[in-house]
């Protein structure tokens, strides 16, 4: 049988006045992989402080039977550190240089290092791969997939949670529910939920109907044997037809007996909401942002130094119109170089005369506005409010979100405007700088719909597998200091 390693047992805990989870009963075992996926501000990062004990439950107990390594998503580096595995930070391709010199992706492998150099019978990892180049992040499931321990992750990267998870805990209105299996197997599971929630609302609504008919026939039918019994009480009846007239009540009551039946079936039918259908954005470009040039962005003999490093050297590519292009890369190769100096048209770039761009970046100084969300995009963008609307719709914004002030938005939720802002202003090119860092899953599988539907072109970086595939039609390689044409 296998060893319990943590019990949760009537579990609840509230940040500011909102519940963010409540767990009656929740059991992790030795050996488990368990991958935690939920919206931005579900509670996955609390869950893993309350197993570490980093933060105390308002009511209830957790059991734990092992001590538990931390890796969190954010923290400082301390570059002291005698135990390090030197042969996992060179299999990282980590400079040994200063901790200050490290890029965001090389202080991350750093950290891990840090963490799995030390053994630990339990492991918790908040977005272990965010920053982390496609190689760093095969380094990582290897070094996992042979590490015996129990491991409960935090992970918007499809590819990690699928090569790794055996269980996924999905995180939704302070509940958990658990899914046997990887990321693939929770969407068939999902998918198969999504078809009973269809069957049994297709049913919901035949039932419904059939009661309503009905009840809306027999009160009818009491209200015309009402009327004539009305008439019939004005008049004398004589003995002969009395009991005519009692057999005539008998039937009434009847009927109204049958009315109370079905109004009280109709009362006690369970309601069933339909499944929530996918919305289609019609993007679309005035016909002042429409290019006929068939390479709007191109590059001859294109180098960019940085200090006294080389990034590229007389490497040149020519970017087709209205193509979704990947640009790929190990950390600190240089990938935010080559963008920001597309943007600024430097020296061995040549850009179409209409090109206009729009890029992804934070946009917390510009968030303190007191319009509404809704208000606040449409002085941005040439857009009508249908398609804002739909565009917050499927980042996750309610209809009564889209009307409060902007600088109520959490750090999350303004992640989520800047991207909406990239699409929604007037552009022709999109610049999206590892777009898919710090947002959850919702909001990765909305961005690739919102990629995919754009008119124009699009030109990002990043290091999920599963993004870079499901919406790049062509793939670049950022290597030996050249860029290169990998997949077409």
């Amino acid at each position: 049988m296998e060893n319990l390693i943590i019990k949760f047992q009537d579990v609840s805990k509230t940040l500011g006045s909102r519940k963010v989870l409540s767990i009656p009963n929740l059991t992790v075992y030795e050996n488990d992989r368990i991958g935690i996926i939920g919206k931005n501000g579900v509670g996955k990062s609390t869950l893993l402080k309350l197993i570490s004990k980093e933060l105390l439950p308002d009511t209830g107990h957790i059991q734990n039977q092992v001590d538990f390594t931390y890796y969190q998503q954010v923290a400082n580096l301390n570059s002291d550190d005698p135990k390090l595995d030197g042969g996992l930070l060179s299999r990282f391709n980590v400079p040994q240089v200063g901790r200050h010199d490290l890029s965001g992706g090389e202080a991350a492998k750093y950290r891990l290092t840090q963490t799995l150099s030390n053994y630990s019978p339990g492991i918790l990892l908040d977005e272990p791969t965010t920053h982390i180049d496609s190689s760093g992040v095969e380094i990582l499931i290897e070094e996992l997939r042979y590490y015996y321990a129990t491991l409960l992750f935090v992970s918007h990267d499809r590819y990690f949670l699928d090569q790794l998870a055996t269980k996924i805990w999905e995180i939704s209105d302070g509940k958990i529910i658990e899914y046997p299996g990887n990321y693939s197997n929770y969407l068939q599971l999902k998918k198969a939920e999504t078809i009973e929630q269809e069957r049994k609302f297709e049913n919901y609504q035949r039932d419904k109907q059939q009661l309503t008919e009905s009840l809306a026939k027999k009160q009818a039918q009491v209200s015309r044997m009402s009327k004539v019994s009305a008439k019939q009480r004005k008049r004398n009846i004589k003995p002969d037809r009395y009991s005519s007239s009692k057999q005539k009540d008998t039937v009434q009551k009847n009927f109204q007996k049958t009315a109370k039946v079905l109004e009280g079936k109709l009362t006690r039918l369970e309601s069933v909401s339909m499944p929530e259908k996918e919305t289609k954005i019609r993007f679309t470009l005035p016909k002042s942002l429409l290019m006929h040039n068939p390479y709007p962005v191109m590059a001859e003999e294109l180098t960019i130094k940085r200090g006294n490093k080389s990034i590229l050297k007389d490497t040149s590519f020519q970017f087709p119109n209205g193509q979704k292009i990947a640009i790929t890369g190990e950390n600190a190769i240089g990938k935010t170089t080559l963008l920001n100096y597309i943007q600024e048209s430097g020296a061995g770039i040549t850009l179409s005369p209409k090109v206009k761009f729009s890029s992804y970046q934070q946009f917390a100084y510009q968030l303190k506005s007191d319009l509404s969300l809704l208000r606040f995009i449409e002085k941005r963008s040439d857009y009508q409010e249908p398609i804002i609307r739909s565009v917050l719709h499927n980042l996750d914004f309610t209809y009564q979100q889209a009307l409060e002030p902007v600088k109520k938005l959490s750090g999350g939720e303004a992640t989520k405007i800047a991207l909406a802002l990239v699409f929604l202003r007037p552009a022709n090119v999109l610049i999206l700088d590892e777009p898919t860092s710090f947002i959850d899953l919702n909001t990765v599988i909305a961005l690739q719909k919102f990629i995919k539907d754009y008119p124009g072109m699009v030109i990002f970086t990043s290091h999920d597998r599963y993004f870079v595939e499901s919406v790049a039609t062509k793939i670049y390689q950022m290597k030996d200091n050249k860029v290169k044409l990998i997949k077409d």
